[in-house]
């Protein structure tokens, strides 16, 4: 190989530029993602499934999901919606870890949906 030959690089989000051969298609990373999920224990697969159906319901253009700096009391508001419908009129509302856990699935399913959008807004 001539140290002078071109090779494709594609920049990572990090700045850490990589040969775009080694990238990872965004198909293989929801497949891989998916896989991962099904190992997730039962009751977080069932708080997840609710994440990404609230979710759903706010992927559209303008959502505050995908503002710049989005608003933090708008997914706690997510999270607690979903922890109310999860506990029902259950007494103890006290479950500290479960509403932590409804909160990073939040947040992370949010973040998995913004970096989606963004990679597919420059194409279009």
């Amino acid at each position: 190989m001539n140290e002078f030959e071109y090779i494709p690089v594609a920049k990572m989000p990090s700045g850490l530029m990589i040969p775009e051969e080694n990238m990872i298609s965004e198909e293989e990373m929801f497949k891989d993602q998916e896989y991962l999920k099904k190992m997730y224990p039962a009751k977080a697969r069932l708080i997840l499934a609710l994440v990404e159906d609230r979710c759903d319901r706010m992927e559209y253009e303008g959502s505050p999901m995908f503002a710049d700096y989005p608003d933090k009391e708008t997914f706690l508001r997510i999270a607690r919606e979903i922890y109310s419908r999860i506990m029902g009129d259950a007494d103890d509302k006290s479950d500290g870890m479960l509403k932590q856990l409804i909160e990073v699935l939040v947040f992370n399913e949010c973040m998995m949906r913004r970096g989606r959008y963004k990679r597919r807004r420059r194409y279009f």
